[in-house]
């Protein structure tokens, strides 16, 4: 017969499989009170977790959600929790930039690894937490009840970070227990190479260029995924270029870019009370970028008229007693040629036409000239004319002028205008003035339509430079009258023009050209019809 086991050992076992089952559930309370387990997106935010192109735009106003929808995305994508199965389970490469150190880690590091991304509250019903829902009135009631959302990305997944500024509490790569690795980028540095990635994610403004071109390298090899959270306030024109893309492909099957837009008005986090006292603060250009989702810098805008519905017609045959110009912007990264054609007062016609460009990038003398007898060739020009400052630079290999050099090549294959032969005419260096001039073009008078007119599909690079040519910012005083130098190779070419006021010549008489078998036969001629037959000289 067995001996009992003692008393004491008995009741050993038995707290430990208490405690044991105790610890259990309370690590299934906090996996149950995990965000991404309690999170409930918005109406106008589900579309964006669902959707499956590589490359997706999160834009919209000020406090929409898009910042937490693009947080719990990439939180989903890292931690393996993603819904719809877009990314690795384990060991992937996740690129995460921000404008620099201070916002990766005062926004973005915070928003997943820190409490409080949403609001949550006991259900009264199952005693469960859930997602905080103010719209409803009992909700509302026990809005004392509601506390912090735990971290996105819990604790217990993460198993290192390492730091930029540990002081600043700036990430440099954060290791999750899955094999995951998070690297977190300032765009105003250079960006990484050779790295390859699975998930990129640009939170609001990037500021060195190269970042996104680089990153899209970067996910082409493991078929990563892309993802631009921002404000229309911080947006670039980057951004906005990509939201052009992401426009034209609307509607395509399988587009590469697609655009969600998040209006505040949606957001049912904030009541209508809260919404009308935030745009009571705001101005009227300041509520059509914070909460209408325009572009800061197209707010900016230096030509707002510019509009091809008004400006633009269908290109024509420019008839041959029109007068013609050429406007250059000389530069060896981009130099930008604008070809303009008045018409004759007896055409009742007021209007200037910009119908050619070229936009001749990496630029020599012998390319400009090239391009420009493709243009000019069986045409007369009245004037050349080309940027004063620009023109003047003297170039390192020969100790000769910029407009020297373009001269010497124009020459040289026989290309030249009536007044200024294969030389230029200086522009107006006077930038305020130009602009106000051109900007004359584009308003009518009470008594006639704008002057400008633009030819259709002809002149793609100053479309696309009009609508980003804006004014400078000053972070202190705000606007500015100073344009930014960027997209102003052509618009500098329309000021110049504006200033320079082209006006319709009558055109020269070409000589004719010195033909004796034409000269003898018009002699001959004219006899048969003094003698009225045939004529034959035999000489004095």
């Amino acid at each position: 017969m067995r001996t009992p086991p003692p008393e004491q050992p008995r009741e050993a076992a038995r707290q430990t499989r208490i405690e044991n089952a105790r610890k259990a559930a309370i690590r299934l309370a906090r996996l149950r009170m995990e965000s991404l387990r309690l999170y409930e997106p918005m109406a106008h935010i589900q579309p964006f977790h669902e959707c499956m192109a590589p490359e997706r735009i999160l834009r919209g106003s000020n406090q929409a959600g898009k910042t937490l929808g693009a947080a719990v995305e990439f939180a989903r994508g890292v931690t393996g929790q993603d819904p719809e199965g877009k990314y690795p389970l384990k060991d992937g490469v996740a690129i995460v930039v921000g404008k620099d150190g201070k916002h990766n880690a005062e926004t973005i590091f915070r928003k997943i690894c820190r409490p409080g991304a949403f609001q949550i509250i006991k259900d009264l019903d199952t005693g469960s937490w859930r997602s905080w829902r103010p719209w409803l009135p009992e909700d509302f009631a026990r809005r004392k009840e509601i506390r912090p959302a735990p971290p996105l990305i819990p604790a217990r997944l993460i198993k290192e970070i390492s730091w930029e500024s540990l002081k600043e509490k700036q990430p440099a790569k954060m290791m999750l227990v899955n094999g995951w690795e998070v690297r977190f980028y300032s765009s105003l540095g250079s960006p990484p190479q050779g790295m390859l990635a699975d998930i990129a994610w640009f939170d609001e403004e990037i500021v060195n260029p190269e970042w996104y071109p680089e990153v899209s390298a970067r996910l082409i090899a493991k078929g990563g995924r892309f993802v631009w959270s921002a404000t229309a306030q911080l947006g670039g024109a980057q951004l906005y270029d990509l939201c052009l893309v992401a426009d034209e492909l609307r509607g395509t099957p399988s587009p590469r870019v697609v655009e969600f837009f998040a209006h505040i008005e949606k957001n049912r986090y904030f009541t209508d009370e809260q919404r009308e006292l935030f745009f009571s603060k705001l101005t009227e250009e300041q509520r059509r970028i914070r909460v209408e989702g325009e572009f800061a810098f197209t707010a900016l805008r230096v030509y707002p008229e510019f509009d091809l519905r008004r400006h633009g017609v269908d290109p024509f045959p420019i008839p041959g007693d029109w007068t013609r110009y050429m406007v250059v912007d000389p530069g060896r990264q981009v130099c930008a040629v604008l070809f303009i054609a008045v018409p004759p007062p007896k055409d009742n016609d007021h209007h200037v036409y910009l119908y050619d460009e070229l936009y001749i990038r990496s630029c020599n003398a012998a390319m400009f000239a090239d391009k420009v007898r493709e243009k000019t060739q069986g045409f007369d020009f009245q004037a050349f004319i080309i940027d004063y400052r620009g023109s003047r630079v003297r170039l390192l290999d020969s100790g000769s002028t910029v407009e020297q050099q373009y001269s010497k090549a124009l020459k040289e294959r026989g290309v030249e205008s009536i007044s200024t032969g294969s030389s230029f005419t200086w522009a107006s260096d006077e930038v305020e003035a130009g602009i106000e001039k051109f900007r004359s073009w584009l308003n009518p008078t009470s008594d006639k339509d704008a002057r400008l007119r633009v030819f259709r599909g002809r002149l793609p690079n100053l479309e696309y430079e009009a609508q980003r040519y804006h004014y400078q910012r000053s972070p202190k005083t705000g606007l500015t009258d100073k344009p930014n130098q960027q997209h102003n190779h052509l618009m500098d070419c329309c000021r110049y023009i504006a200033m320079y006021d082209p006006r319709w010549v009558k055109p020269r008489r070409r000589p004719k050209k010195y033909d004796p078998y034409a000269i003898v036969q018009s002699k001959l001629k004219k006899l048969r019809e003094k003698h009225g037959g045939p004529y034959v000289s035999f000489g004095r």
